[in-house]
């Protein structure tokens, strides 16, 4: 499987998200969840992205207001998704491996990295 990489990753950046991927995929079944397999992807890519100066745009406070909820929401034991949530929009955990597997081979027509 080639892996597209976003236009702004020099030799670098692919490396070492290579070597991110490499190292978080043989965690898959042991520590990583399979079904959590693409947080892999995900955590490379902002790590990345951090690393680069690259910025998700949310002040101080709402970051930390993020971190918060976050916080909240892993003491509970049981946790519930708002059914609004996602109105209107296909709920990413719906995909099937299939659509992964696309989403990462075919580049999109607009790949806009520069906010999360």
């Amino acid at each position: 499987m080639k892996t597209i990489y976003p236009d702004n990753y020099n030799e670098e950046d692919k490396a070492m998200y290579d070597d991110m991927m490499m190292k978080g995929e043989a965690l898959i079944g042991k520590k990583v969840n399979k079904m959590d397999a693409f947080l892999i992807d995900l955590a490379s890519r902002m790590t990345i992205n951090q690393m680069k100066g690259i910025s998700s745009e949310l002040s101080i406070d709402e970051m930390e207001g993020v971190r918060m909820t976050h916080k909240n929401a892993m003491s509970q034991l049981v946790h519930e998704t708002p059914n609004n949530l996602w109105e209107g929009k296909e709920h990413p955990l719906n995909k099937t491996i299939s659509d992964y597997y696309k989403d990462n081979i075919e580049k999109p027509d607009i790949l806009d990295v520069q906010h999360f």
